[in-house]
């Protein structure tokens, strides 16, 4: 059991955009951050993630952090869509793939064949090159000789840390979300990990908050007065929930929105989940089996608004459009979300929006009728928090409270509630969970005439590819 608790603790928290480090205090407050931009890089042999950036900040804002509050701790936190190749000398033998890659359909229809049944994985395959076993499937295919220099397979999550301390380890929330390594009752690798030897390349797993070796010299400088231990990291969505459960929430499902629309309910079996409507699973830091499910939230407000900003949406104008019979129907990427089949069949029908402000409540209504969607995929019965960008919109959330009458619906305030619960991790002592306090806003459901023949009969038209 630890005596004391870490004075400053430091989250590396590298996203597919930025690469972002905060200063918490052992309290949970804020006291500083620094950010960098990531790199992706076109190829050859593939899109991918240049780690040197994410490498070249920690030099500089972990010492320059250190003087604000003394850094004991470092906690490693990342997107859950990657994986780092390594070779027996601790370097990379093939470059971090890009999630965002589009693998040869011959790589894809060879896949089909070895992956996982959603019943072990409780994950469909992902498009792009978002799933785990994908890309390490067309690497080694692609290339053989490179390939069969791995040592060892690391999580993105993990390869953080190991750049930081020099030792490699895996971790549950890390080897969970949505990479078909790891059967998800059992918690041991795949089937099919087995099968193409890929277990016997992944190092030893750790938990969560454990600390798995001490910063390296080159990230400490000369006058590094923290501690300097790097835990063993966690999968950016999964600490964003763990930060709920550490404010003592039970029952209750997250919306956790951004670029992604992620929502969590741990109360769910996972009997109810179709992979059809990109439902999952992810497993917490205690090891526990959370029901998932998610949409593109963000890039798919961005393509209905078309430009116009989040705030220029207004309740009013929500009401003209359910009125006048124009909606977004799904799904304006390539995801396909909660509806089957709807990728990149985006449509608006009716009268079209001319305004900004048109548009905007657009964006927001249509995002409120999908996160209701998803909402439904996971059988959610319980308060909804929503956080991020999403609960910045005060009209999305009068709408979805209206789609909910059954629920609250509950806006947080964290403006980062992946940093905050990857820093809550660090507070763990022999298990047991902090407990830190959370504000959430109880949102009033908006009182638009029609909305639920409006959205009744919106459904339709978003199913009818699946038909």
């Amino acid at each position: 059991m630890r005596q004391n608790k870490p004075r400053g603790i430091a989250v590396v928290d590298v996203g597919f955009t930025n690469t972002k480090i905060a200063l918490f205090s052992p309290e949970g407050d804020l006291l500083a951050e620094r950010k960098s931009a990531s790199r992706h890089v076109a190829g050859p042999p593939y899109l991918h993630i240049d780690p040197e950036p994410m490498v070249a900040l920690c030099r500089s804002a972990l010492t320059e952090l250190d003087r604000i509050l003394p850094v004991d701790a470092i906690v490693p936190c990342a997107h859950g869509a990657a994986m780092a190749c390594l070779d027996a000398k601790g370097d990379l033998a093939l470059p971090v793939m890009d999630y965002t890659s589009e693998p040869p359909a011959d790589i894809v229809a060879g896949y089909k064949k070895i992956m996982p049944g959603f019943d072990e994985a409780f994950c469909p395959l992902l498009p792009l090159a978002i799933t785990h076993g994908l890309q390490l499937y067309w690497q080694q295919r692609m290339l053989p000789g490179d390939f069969a220099r791995v040592a060892t397979l690391l999580p993105w999550i993990q390869y953080v840390g190991f750049r930081l301390s020099g030792t490699p380890v895996t971790e549950i929330s890390s080897m969970a979300c949505q990479t078909h390594l790891l059967d998800t009752r059992s918690q041991q690798p795949s089937l099919m990990a087995k099968s193409l030897g890929w277990d016997r390349l992944f190092p030893r797993m750790a938990k969560a908050w454990e600390t798995i070796g001490t910063l390296k010299p080159e990230f400490r400088g000369e006058a590094f007065r923290g501690e300097g231990r790097v835990l063993g990291g966690v999968h950016d969505s999964t600490a964003n929930f763990m930060r709920y459960v550490c404010a003592g929430l039970d029952r209750f499902s997250l919306v956790s929105t951004g670029t992604w629309s992620i929502s969590f309910d741990p109360s769910t079996s996972i009997d109810v989940l179709d992979p059809e409507r990109d439902t999952n699973t992810n497993t917490d830091v205690l090891g526990r089996t959370v029901c998932c499910s998610r949409f593109f939230g963000g890039k798919e407000f961005e393509a209905v608004a078309g430009g116009a900003p989040a705030e220029a949406a207004t309740l009013t104008c929500v009401a003209d459009l359910v009125k006048r019979g124009t909606r977004a129907i799904p799904s304006f990427t390539l995801t396909n979300g909660p509806v089957p089949n709807s990728g990149g069949r985006g449509r608006v029908e009716g009268p079209p929006p001319v305004s900004d402000e048109e548009r905007a409540s657009l964006a927001a209504l249509y995002c409120a009728q999908m996160v209701s969607e998803q909402l439904d995929c996971i059988a959610s019965k319980d308060d909804i928090i929503v956080d991020g960008p999403f609960s910045q919109n005060p009209v999305l959330l009068a709408v979805l409270a209206q789609l909910r009458p059954g629920q609250r619906v509950l806006a947080s305030d964290l403006r980062d509630g992946t940093t905050a619960g990857a820093a809550a991790l660090a507070l763990i002592d022999d298990g047991k969970l902090p407990t830190i306090g959370l504000k959430l806003t109880a949102m009033a459901p908006s009182t638009i005439e029609g909305l639920d023949r409006y959205h009744d009969s919106w459904r339709p038209p978003a199913y009818e590819a699946s038909r």
